[in-house]
C-alpha cells in the first residue's frame, strides 16, 4: 500500500483515503491509477459505473477530470487508436473494431475529484527505535514507548509498521518475532533466533486517528507597523487588523513582544504601558526614563492551524493566513 507523502506550503503531509494513496494540489486530488480491463475481448472498457462497482470509495461520484495512459505510461495519442470514449461521465472506452489493427492498447485511468473527497482520515507517527537486541532482545513495546515519549502516540493505534533500523521489511530478516500488533507494540526476542541469537535491531511507528494528529494552533508571522519618532511605539491589534486584514485572527491567544533587532522586551529596560492580546503592544515613549524614547519593537500573536504538533504531521486542510510574511506574528486557535 502507497502513501504519498507531499509538500504543501513548506509543511509535510500524509494523504490517506480509502486505503489508498491520493495526490492533491490546493484544490483538487488525484485518484489512484485503475485498470480494471484489458482488450482481450472486445475492448479495454474502463467505465466509471463499473469502476465505482468494483472500487467503491475510491472514486468521486462526480470527478472533475479524467486521464488515460497505457498500461506502460505511454499518452493515448501515442497509441494511434480511435477512442469511443473519454469524459468524466462515463469514464473510458476503447473499442477493437474502431481500430484498423483491431486491437486497443491496454489502458490505466485516475480522477480529479474536489480536495474534501480526498481528506486524510489517518496519520502515521515518527518512527520509534527504543531499543536495541544487545540484551534479551528488541522491545518496542507500547507501554514503554507512551511513557518514554508522551504524546506522540495515540492511546490505541489502528496500525503498526515495523522496519529494521536500516530500512529493510521484517520478512527480509527470517528473525522469529514474539510480538507484532497494536496492542503490544513489537518485541523480538533473542532466545526465538535460530541463527547467533540476536534479533535485527528494529524500529516501529503507529496509524493514529486524525484528530490526534491535528495542530490546534499557529504563530503568525512578526509585524512592525509603527516605530518610536512620534510619541512611541504602537502595534495595537485594531491598527494591525486595519493594515494586514486577513492575517491576524479576531482573537488572538498569545502574544509575543521583540525589539526590531530581535532583543526581548525585558532586556531593553523599557516601561512597557500595554502587551495583551486584546489591545496589542504600546511602548509610550513618555514612559522612559532617561531619554524618553522606546525601542523599535515588533510584536506576534497566534492564529489558525500551522504548527507541526509533537508528530511532526500537519492536517489537510488549507493554511490560513497566517504562513504570510511580514515584521510580527500572531495565534489562534483552530
Amino acid at each position: 500500500m502507497t502513501h504519498p507523502v507531499i509538500k504543501w506550503l513548506g509543511i509535510m503531509l500524509v494523504l490517506l483515503h480509502a486505503g489508498n494513496g491520493v495526490q492533491a494540489t490546493s484544490d483538487e486530488c488525484w485518484t489512484q491509477w485503475f485498470d480494471r480491463d484489458d482488450p482481450s475481448g472486445t475492448g479495454d472498457y474502463e467505465t466509471l459505473s463499473d469502476l465505482h462497482k468494483e472500487d467503491s470509495g475510491k472514486i468521486c461520484e462526480h470527478p472533475i477530470q479524467t486521464e488515460v495512459k497505457t498500461k506502460s505510461g505511454a499518452s493515448v495519442g501515442s497509441t494511434g487508436d480511435v477512442i469511443h470514449v473519454s469524459d468524466t461521465r462515463r469514464g473510458f472506452i476503447c473499442r477493437n473494431d474502431d481500430q484498423p489493427n483491431g486491437h486497443c492498447a491496454d489502458y490505466k485511468v485516475r480522477f480529479l475529484c474536489p480536495l474534501e473527497f480526498c481528506q486524510a482520515e489517518e496519520c502515521w507517527t515518527q518512527w520509534f527505535d527504543r531499543d536495541n537486541p544487545s540484551g534479551t532482545g528488541d522491545y518496542e513495546t507500547l507501554s514503554d514507548l507512551h511513557k518514554e515519549n508522551q504524546g506522540k502516540i495515540c492511546d490505541h493505534p489502528i496500525k503498526i509498521e515495523v522496519k529494521t533500523k536500516s530500512g529493510a521489511s521484517v520478512g527480509s530478516t527470517d528473525d522469529v518475532i514474539f510480538k507484532s500488533d497494536t496492542r503490544t507494540g513489537f518485541v523480538c526476542r533473542n532466545r526465538d533466533q535460530s541463527n547467533n541469537g540476536d534479533c535485527s535491531d528494529y524500529q516501529v511507528r503507529f496509524l493514529c486517528p486524525l484528530k490526534f494528529c491535528k495542530a490546534k494552533d499557529c504563530w503568525t508571522p512578526w509585524f512592525d507597523r509603527d516605530d518610536p519618532s512620534g510619541t512611541g511605539d504602537y502595534e495595537t491589534l485594531s491598527d494591525l487588523h486595519k493594515k494586514y486584514p486577513s492575517i491576524i485572527c479576531d482573537h488572538p491567544i498569545k502574544i509575543e513582544v521583540k525589539t526590531k533587532s530581535g532583543a526581548f522586551v525585558g532586556s531593553t529596560g523599557d516601561a512597557i504601558y500595554v502587551a495583551d492580546t486584546r489591545t496589542g503592544f504600546i511602548c509610550k515613549n513618555g514612559d522612559q526614563p532617561p531619554n524618553g524614547y522606546c525601542a523599535d519593537y515588533k510584536n506576534v500573536g497566534l492564529h489558525g492551524l500551522i504548527e507541526t504538533t509533537p508528530l511532526g504531521l500537519a492536517t489537510m486542510k488549507r493554511l490560513p493566513p497566517c504562513v504570510k510574511q511580514t515584521h510580527q506574528r500572531f495565534v489562534t486557535i483552530q
